[in-house]
C-alpha cells in the first residue's frame, strides 16, 4: 500500500492581497515584512518530517518556497498545475470594481464559478487533483509540503469534503492555515484540517 501525506500551505501575503486586487495567474510582490514571518514558520515545519516541496510556478509561491527552504533545505518540484485559478478578464482588477450583480451571479454557480475568460473552480480542482496523484506515484510514502494558493486549497478541499461551494455554505476550514490531504493507494481524502501553522 502506498501513502503520501500532503500539507497544503498558502503562499505568504502579497501587496495585491492587501489591496484586495485579483491576481489569478498574474503576480505581485510579497509584503515587505513577510520574510521574518516565513523565517519564524520554517523551523516549526521540521516537526512534519517533510521529504520534499511541491510549489506552484507563480512567483509568489516560488518566493515563499525559496524563503522557507533556506531552513528546510528540501528538494523542490515546480508544478504548473498548482497555480491559482485563472481569472480571465477580472485579472488585475480590484474586487470592489467587479459589478455586484456579476459577482453575485458568478458565485451562485458554485463549482461552475468562472470569471469571464477564465476557468471554473471545477477546472482548478481537476488539475490540482491530477498533480497530487501524479506526485504520489513518483514519490509514495512521503510527507510533502505543497506551497500553493487560496483558490487551489478551497477547490481541492471543498471537493474532498463533498461541499457545494455556494456562497451560503458555512466555512469548513481556514485556507490561511495548513491543511492535510492524504493520498492512499491513489485516492485523495482530507486529513487533519486547520493545523496550527498559519502565517502570523
Amino acid at each position: 500500500m502506498s501513502r503520501t501525506v500532503y500539507y497544503l500551505l498558502r503562499h505568504a501575503p502579497t501587496l495585491w492581497n492587501l489591496e484586495k486586487r485579483i491576481q489569478g495567474h498574474w503576480d505581485s510582490e510579497l509584503v515587505p515584512d513577510c520574510s521574518a514571518k516565513i523565517e519564524a514558520l520554517a523551523p516549526r515545519l521540521d516537526a512534519l518530517d517533510l521529504s520534499r516541496i511541491l510549489t506552484s510556478d507563480l512567483g509568489r509561491a516560488k518566493s515563499t518556497t525559496g524563503m522557507l527552504n533556506l531552513h528546510l533545505r528540501l528538494p523542490v518540484t515546480v508544478e504548473r498545475r498548482l497555480r491559482e485559478q485563472q481569472f480571465g478578464d477580472w485579472t488585475g482588477k480590484y474586487w470592489r470594481d467587479i459589478p455586484a450583480e456579476a459577482l453575485k451571479a458568478a458565485a451562485a454557480q458554485g463549482w461552475d464559478f468562472r470569471p469571464p475568460g477564465g476557468e471554473s473552480r471545477a477546472d482548478v480542482r481537476m488539475r490540482v487533483e491530477h498533480a497530487l496523484l501524479d506526485a504520489s506515484r513518483s514519490a509514495p510514502g512521503r510527507n510533502v509540503l505543497v506551497v500553493t494558493h487560496q483558490g487551489v486549497i478551497k477547490s481541492l478541499l471543498n471537493h474532498l469534503l463533498g461541499r457545494s461551494f455556494l456562497p451560503d455554505d458555512a466555512p469548513a476550514f481556514d485556507p490561511d492555515r495548513l491543511q492535510q490531504v492524504v493520498c492512499q493507494d491513489g485516492v485523495l481524502s482530507p486529513g487533519t484540517l486547520d493545523l496550527d501553522f498559519p502565517f502570523p
